[in-house]
């Protein structure tokens, strides 16, 4: 391995967890415990569930004042945020894992949605409360694409934002960042009666000028403008029951290159116009003394559409996904003895992706119509033996799919069982070791199955007078992908190490996932099978080459890991990650691999006046061991400061101040495997004011 690879290596043996650990200002440091709901669908503290898992709350999402997700989950070990400084083009990575290999939830709610370098987030930071991150296989709790983790983001309510004593408020905020001139502001109304809350929030964004990388070079084509409107209403009959109705809509507008993540020229700029507008509806029923209804369930529906029309000769390209579906699930709690409980989670989801798109009117290749529906039902035992000093967690889920093509193809039905079984032992009340395995799976999604029609053209491409035309070739015959999983992590607590209230927190673990059937993108510039055409008198002569998705196989292992140490008056916090991605038919490199990467925070917590300051640092190494012809890049350090003043009294008592300084070293890199620079340098000032 590179230097980095021993820097990482020496942070994991000294320490270091897979939790991001969050703790509000105002609570006691000893009395508090991080829990999770997404790692087992069940309220368990992050410390003792027997997975990977990452807590962020709306404390540490805000004070380096997010524009994108990557802002929001940087430093988390083992994900990051591919696509460049475009943030339409955002999606995460986990462990060489992405886009339709992770599963994206927004209060519950699937987002299935996937076209080739358009991103997946459609809900701005601003509106996010929490998440929760999932690293490694989870299909036993959520089926198909849970091979390289879950995203859990979980919206603001009414509830998030009202006073102490308070029944309606309102809230608003302006901001201002200095690297392509983006101005940004938020308005939200909300309160609550006896039984009824309620918020609305509106966002807007626009980027004036291009961005720029840190050489001071253009990003070209990264302008951009977005609005996304956030309702949330919840009724509550009776204490134990909860209704909630979530409507969204974000729309994103913007010259850029067809391929958002890739550098623009000026035969790929569009004039785009994503929308999507989804609704969401939650019901929880929980009585504290009914120990066999515990029971969760979202209905959900989205629509997100995108227009592309190409400047430079006008064509048009449109693109429609909806999916709706639902998913349901109750626990029933048993207790048998002092020595020994039990909880059974057992659900229901179902879901309907359609697809269709059009060039110019007329039915798009590139974009097939087609539809693809899962139904499944899964369960998961908890057994505590002796008050948790032994957890065991078996779990399984059943996946039925019908993938349809409209005709064109031949329709398939497929199924699929997923387990899991994890392990935790408690020996003492500072110390945890847990251990899992897991199998997972990944049903090809519409576009991997169905894609025909031109991928890519490139004039001259062999000299005047030639012109190579890349098509794809479909693949219905695509196979699911198929993960076996086993990790195995340890952890160590330590309450008034130094000084009475503080906390102290490290932890490892180490990570083994092989995949049968590894979906990969093949492209030949050339096909030597296909002859050149030639059109006279004049030509041009035409070269034919093809992209067609292959099934292969890949080994990922590698480890994780953070150390935490927070007082009254600093927190301080070290994560690393370093993984080998392998090929085991060819022996080479996966192109997905991040590379090597540790992230040192502080904060300073200035209580008496209301201010926290702090800095985030990350240094990642280069990463060059991937296959021929793939993209490789450089190793960079990046720094990033902040401050933020919530002054405690007098006529500014609920007025916040944020500053932020992003990229303070300037350094001019990618987040692999993009193509394109991060912004450069930047300055952030955001005010808002609560009523």
């Amino acid at each position: 391995m590179n230097f980095y690879s021993n820097v990482s290596m020496l942070a994991l043996l000294m320490a270091i967890s897979p939790t991001a650990y969050v703790i509000a200002e105002e609570a006691s440091l000893e009395d508090v415990d991080v829990i999770t709901v997404t790692a087992t669908k069940t309220e368990r503290n992050v410390f003792e569930t027997p997975t990977a898992v990452a807590v962020i709350d709306q404390q540490e999402i805000e004070q380096f004042i997010p524009l994108s997700y990557s802002d929001v989950l940087d430093g988390v070990p083992g994900l990051s945020v591919q696509g460049g400084a475009r943030r339409i083009a955002e999606e995460p990575s986990i462990r060489g894992f992405s886009d339709q290999q992770l599963v994206i939830r927004t209060d519950g709610a699937r987002q299935n949605f996937d076209i080739s370098h358009r991103g997946r987030f459609f809900v701005d930071p601003e509106l996010i409360k929490r998440v929760e991150i999932i690293r490694g296989s989870a299909s036993s709790l959520y089926g198909s694409g849970a091979i390289g983790g879950v995203l859990s983001l979980e919206t603001k309510g009414a509830k998030d934002l009202l006073r102490e004593g308070q029944d309606i408020g309102a809230r608003s905020s302006i901001g201002y960042q200095s690297n392509g001139n983006e101005l940004f502001t938020s308005g939200s109304i909300f309160g609550k009666s006896n039984k009824v809350d309620m918020l609305a929030n509106l966002v807007y964004r626009k980027i004036y000028d291009d961005l720029t990388d840190g050489s001071g070079s253009p990003i070209v084509d990264s302008r951009d403008e977005i609005v996304n409107g956030h309702s949330k209403l919840g009724f509550e009959p009776t204490e134990f029951q909860r209704f909630e109705i979530n409507a969204d809509f974000f729309d994103s507008q913007g010259l850029n290159p067809t391929a958002s993540d890739d550098v623009s020229s000026p035969t790929t700029v569009v004039d785009r116009d994503t929308s999507q507008y989804n609704i969401r509806g939650n019901y929880t029923y929980h009585d504290p003394d009914n120990n066999l209804i515990d029971l969760k369930t979202v209905i959900h529906y989205s629509n997100i559409n995108i227009s592309e029309d190409r400047l430079f000769d006008g064509r048009s390209d449109k693109s429609n996904f909806k999916s709706y579906g639902t998913d349901l699930h109750n626990t029933s709690r048993v207790t048998f003895s002092d020595n020994l409980s039990s909880a059974i989670t057992y659900g229901l989801e179902y879901f309907k992706d359609e697809q269709d798109g059009t060039r110019d009117g007329v039915d798009r290749p590139e974009y097939p119509a087609s539809e693809r529906k899962f139904i499944a039902g899964y369960t998961q035992l908890e057994i505590d033996i002796v008050d948790g000093l032994v957890s065991i967690i078996p779990g399984v889920r059943y996946d039925s799919y019908d993938l349809t093509s409209n005709g064109v193809f031949d329709n398939r039905s497929e199924s699929d069982f997923t387990p899991r079984i994890s392990i935790g032992l408690n020996p003492t009340d500072q110390i945890y070791l847990w251990g899992s395995y897991s199998e997972a799976f990944r049903a090809p999604t519409l576009t991997e199955l169905y894609n025909d029609g031109v991928h890519f053209s490139v004039p001259e491409g062999f000299g005047p007078g030639t012109l190579v035309v890349n098509e794809f070739d479909p693949t219905p015959l695509l196979m699911a992908e198929q993960a076996k999983s086993w990790e195995a992590g340890i952890r160590f607590r330590q309450s008034d190490l130094f000084n009475v209230g503080d906390s102290f927190v490290i932890s490892a673990n180490y990570f083994n996932t092989d995949v049968n059937n590894f979906v990969d993108t093949v492209v030949s510039y050339v096909d030597p099978l296909k002859a050149p055409e030639f059109i006279p008198p004049f030509g041009p002569m035409t070269f034919y080459g093809t992209t067609q998705n292959v099934n292969s196989k890949a080994k990922i292992d590698g480890f994780e890991g953070d150390l935490r140490y927070e007082n009254e008056y600093i927190t301080f916090g070290i994560s690393g990650f370093t993984a080998n991605g392998r090929n085991p038919l060819t022996d080479e490199g996966l192109s997905s691999i991040a590379p090597d990467s540790m992230t040192v925070r502080l904060t300073g917590k200035f209580q008496d006046i209301g201010l926290r300051v702090g800095t985030r640092i990350t240094i990642t190494a280069a990463q060059t061991d991937v296959p021929d012809e793939s993209v490789t890049t450089q190793g960079y350090q990046s720094v990033d400061i902040f401050a933020r003043w919530s002054p405690l009294g007098g006529v500014l008592q609920n007025t916040v101040f944020s500053f932020a300084l992003d990229n303070v070293l300037n350094e001019d890199y990618s987040i692999h495997p993009t193509v394109i620079h991060q912004p450069g340098r930047r300055f952030k000032l955001n005010i808002s004011q609560q009523f």
